[in-house]
């Protein structure tokens, strides 16, 4: 995918067409590189925000944030409620027309945002798009595709029109996955979605996330299961 030669417009203008709400909590080692992914995004011809919510942090992560990217973000503070109300709350503030979650160990690949907003600029009917992605777990990296089964998909790595959200409603914190939750939601609403089967997204999955917790994410999945029933067994198996 090569560079292009569109001029970059940055959050402060008025319109913003894309919010990519990044959650943190006690992210001050990592989130420096999740927001440089966003930032060297210099394809990016729309206005934008990054706006960082973040979940009660105590380990200097405001501090780190407000002293190195302070004219280039926007902090919204929460006392520690979890991810699904950080991501609720990020929403629920977000300024733009679409959305898209970056968890604040995860990156955005050169170009990625470019490549998926082109596609609502194609076809107005399009919901929500989503692509290939990613995996790295150590030394081990690996190509997740998409392409047969939207429920190997993340939470992160997907933009969604907002309007989504007004009619579906918001993410479910008392679910474990509630990103699946909301995804169930789109395909049962028959929301059309476009898949782009180029990795654009890096999944970093740690030993101490709640993916690793098989105990964890077999309770999410029975959650899915009794609320949905067969859909939910297309779901990711961690």
């Amino acid at each position: 995918m090569g560079r292009c030669s569109f001029k970059i417009i940055n959050m402060t203008e008025k319109e913003i067409k894309i919010s990519i709400i990044i959650r943190t909590y006690n992210s001050v080692k990592v989130v420096g590189e999740a927001i440089n992914s966003v930032l060297v995004q210099d394809v990016i011809y729309f206005p934008y925000e990054i706006l960082i919510v973040d979940d009660g942090s105590v380990d200097g992560t405001i501090d780190f944030l407000e002293k190195n990217y302070k004219d280039k973000i926007r902090i919204v503070r929460q006392k520690h409620s979890g991810h699904v109300v950080a991501t609720n709350k990020g929403i629920s503030e977000s300024r733009g027309k679409y959305v898209i979650l970056l968890d604040s160990d995860d990156v955005l690949k050169h170009g990625a945002l470019v490549e998926m907003v082109k596609s609502f600029d194609n076809d107005e009917t399009i919901d929500f798009v989503y692509c290939d992605y990613f995996e790295e777990m150590g030394k081990n990296k690996k190509i997740v595709s998409l392409e047969k089964n939207i429920f190997l998909s993340l939470g992160c790595g997907i933009i969604f029109k907002k309007e989504l959200f007004e009619e579906l409603g918001l993410f479910d914190k008392n679910l474990i996955f509630a990103e699946y939750d909301f995804l169930i939601k789109l395909i049962n609403s028959k929301k059309k979605g476009k898949h782009i089967s180029i990795p654009l997204y890096v999944y970093r999955r740690s030993a101490g996330s709640i993916t690793s917790n098989q105990k964890v994410v077999d309770e999410g999945i029975m959650q899915l299961k009794d609320k949905y029933g067969e859909i939910a067994e297309r779901i990711r198996k961690y």
